[in-house]
């Protein structure tokens, strides 16, 4: 009796494998599959604010010391000693170089018995004067002696008054000698080592002091920005600057962007404008208490105006193309909107200050903007609002990445 099946066993498991797809093949059918579109990408929306807003016009500057000594050895002689440590805070009359003195003591020594040799000349021609006056009351001598005598008497004071100024250079010579400061401040390092002649083709340089506290920033504003400031400068009865001017807040903007902690004061404005550049020079002084201004720093001087009324976004919402500057707002059935807007050249806390082309009922977008396109409609929520369970506002859309979604349906 043959038991063997009636296919062998390769046949019997591609049979089954035909009689699987034509099951599925026949349940499938009636059903097709539809595109659903993506829900409207989120975005984040803020009213444009409107109100006075306070900014600061800038120039470039550079501070400046406040005072500045050069110190220089007015006597000729070798460098004996340097008494300070290059950097060090000196205050006025710190020594901070010798000069070898030896030579000018002596001088003072030659001076003063110069001195001495005149008052005794000086001496002399008194006491012959005196008896020349007396011996002519009873005719000894002629009245053209006792006139010789007087002259005498008025050469040998005149010697002693040339010898005390002779000696008041002589000492005050060696006082030079020892080189001292005359301003509080940081004095900078030694220009001339110790050993060495100064003095001997004119004053040399040997350092320099440099006080900081307080420091001015120098700059200079153009005609425009300074016409209403002119009136404010002294004139024929009033000595000194307004009150108005003095009393101007500035702001100073470091090179690296850090706002300076103490704000300053106008100090001085120049009495003409440059006719080749149309700009006028101008200083303000800043506190530097804790020395953290150096003289010589590139700085940034802001002078505040207030804008009446002004309209700011944030101003990551300002775009520009080559249609020019606009933002994107949301108008009705939240579609998004091209707005042109007028913005100015200044920013408040990270806002945009814009002349014109808002209203504060507008909806300006302020994230995910390169799906808010004009035209496209969005779901526009506060900014920090939750986003829907799935949700991710920056996925690009199914368009945009060459994909359908697609959903079954019976």
């Amino acid at each position: 009796m043959n038991t063997s099946p009636p296919f062998p066993p390769p046949f019997r498991l591609a049979g089954g494998i035909l009689g699987l797809l034509v099951a599925l093949t026949g349940a499938g059918c009636g059903e097709r599959n539809t595109f659903v579109p993506p829900p409207p990408p989120q975005v984040d929306v803020v009213n444009p604010e409107i109100g006075d807003v306070t900014v600061y016009v800038e120039f470039p500057g550079r501070t400046d010391a406040f005072s500045r000594a050069e110190i220089r050895a007015r006597v000729k002689g070798f460098l004996k000693a340097r008494n300070y440590d290059p950097g060090k805070y000196v205050k006025e009359g710190d020594l901070l170089f010798e000069i070898e003195p030896e030579e000018f003591e002596a001088a003072v020594l030659a001076a003063e018995g110069q001195l001495k040799a005149a008052e005794a000349q000086q001496g002399i021609a008194d006491t012959n004067l005196a008896r020349r006056k007396q011996a002519s009351q009873s005719g000894a001598v002629s009245k053209i002696d006792v006139e010789s005598a007087e002259a005498e008497a008025k050469a040998a004071a005149a010697q002693v008054e040339v010898a005390r100024a002779a000696l008041a250079d002589a000492r005050r010579a060696l006082t030079y000698t020892r080189v001292q400061s005359p301003i509080n401040g940081r004095a900078s390092d030694s220009f001339v080592d110790v050993g060495n002649l100064v003095g001997a083709d004119g004053p040399t340089l040997l350092t320099t002091v440099v006080q900081d506290d307080p420091i001015f920033v120098r700059f200079e504003g153009n005609e425009r920005d300074a016409l209403d400031k002119l009136e404010n400068r002294p004139k024929d009865g009033r000595p000194g600057y307004t009150d108005d001017f003095k009393g101007v807040k500035v702001r100073l903007t470091l090179s690296d962007g850090r706002i300076y902690e103490q704000s300053g004061q106008m100090d001085f404005i120049d009495n003409e404008v440059d006719p080749a550049t149309g700009t006028i020079k101008a200083r303000a002084v800043f506190p530097n208490p804790d020395a953290s201004l150096a003289s010589g720093l590139f700085v940034r001087v802001g002078l505040p105006e207030t804008i009446e009324n002004a309209i700011t976004v944030p101003a990551a919402a300002v775009q520009r193309d080559l249609g020019g500057d606009f933002v994107v707002v949301v108008g009705e059935g939240n579609i998004a909107q091209r707005r042109p807007v007028k913005p100015t050249r200044f920013q408040v806390e990270g806002k945009a200050v814009i002349a014109s082309g808002l209203t504060a009922e507008d909806r300006v977008v302020v994230s995910n903007l390169q799906r808010a396109r004009p035209g496209v409609e969005v779901n526009p929520v506060a900014p920090g609002a939750q986003k829907p369970a799935g949700a991710e506002a920056e996925k690009p859309a199914p368009e945009e990445a060459g994909d359908s979604a697609a959903k079954p349906e019976a």
